[in-house]
């Protein structure tokens, strides 16, 4: 069988440009947020504003606040354990194995559901909320979930940064009732 492709010169960019790249299971900048340890693999500097992903394991039965996004679609891979997402006015459990899929604008959240850490891929596109994490998250060196929830409460550097991240907090007392 053959095809008759156009196929570029092998000087085109195409086939020259190395643009790619790996990042390593032990490679990311490590932060925590609550009850949550993120290792931000990828940053929208990284790709040129297309792509965020993090690695997070999830402490036993916490859950972040359910919101929405404004400018990113969220997307996650269950590396193990088991959560339950809030998805607008549903919820679903997913398993090891599963991925869920959010679109911007569209009320969500996920909770651990089990006695034992759990553990998870973030993707957003375009890039943008990686870089909360990145710039607000603690080191590990310093954490205290106390001085992190301090920080939630009275910290106006922070909260400033979190309105600026187009992204609307959306709790309701039965969240994870």
């Amino acid at each position: 069988m053959t095809f008759n492709l156009a196929v570029p010169d092998k000087n085109d960019p195409v086939w020259t440009s190395a643009d790619g790249f790996v990042v390593r299971s032990d490679e990311g900048i490590i932060r925590l947020t609550g009850e949550e340890r993120f290792s931000v693999k990828v940053t929208g500097a990284q790709t040129n504003g297309n792509l965020g992903v993090m690695e997070g394991i999830v402490a036993p039965q916490f859950g972040n606040v359910p919101h929405t996004h404004n400018q990113e679609d969220e997307a996650f891979l269950i590396l193990s354990g088991q959560f339950r997402f809030i998805n607008g006015d549903q919820t679903f459990e997913a398993s090891a194995g599963d991925f869920v899929y959010i679109p911007r604008g569209t009320r969500h959240g996920f909770k651990n559901i089990l006695d034992v850490p759990s553990k998870m891929m973030v993707f957003y596109t375009p890039a943008g909320s990686e870089q909360f994490f990145v710039d607000h998250g603690m080191r590990e060196d310093n954490y205290d979930p106390q001085d992190w929830a301090n920080r939630l409460r009275n910290d106006t550097a922070l909260q400033k940064a979190i309105s600026g991240m187009n992204m609307t907090l959306l709790p309701r007392e039965d969240d994870w009732a």
